[in-house]
């Protein structure tokens, strides 16, 4: 491995870290986590990706629910990532 691309991973990381961080900020409070909250329900990312009876599903709706789905799941992902880096960087400290 080359050293450009050894100093492109590390700003890769370093930039996924301070956009972690920043979700963090932004729902780690309150409003935040209540905000996160309020789309859940609102989008039900809580409900099966099909809905409706057996062969009467309608597809778009199926990938809209997948996509809103898949958007909590990364928030929540990324959240669970900074928080971890977080306690290990106390820890270290």
């Amino acid at each position: 491995m080359n050293q450009d691309t050894t100093l492109q991973q590390e700003a890769s990381v370093r930039e996924a870290r301070f956009k972690r961080r920043q979700l963090l900020r932004v729902f780690d409070t309150p409003d935040g986590r209540e905000t996160l909250s309020f789309l859940e329900a609102r989008f039900q990312t809580d409900l099966p990706v099909f809905q409706g009876s057996p062969g009467n599903y309608d597809p778009l709706d199926a990938m809209r629910r997948d996509a809103y789905r898949e958007i909590f799941l990364y928030i929540r992902r990324q959240l669970q990532l900074a928080i971890k880096e977080t306690t290990e960087e106390e820890k270290n400290d």
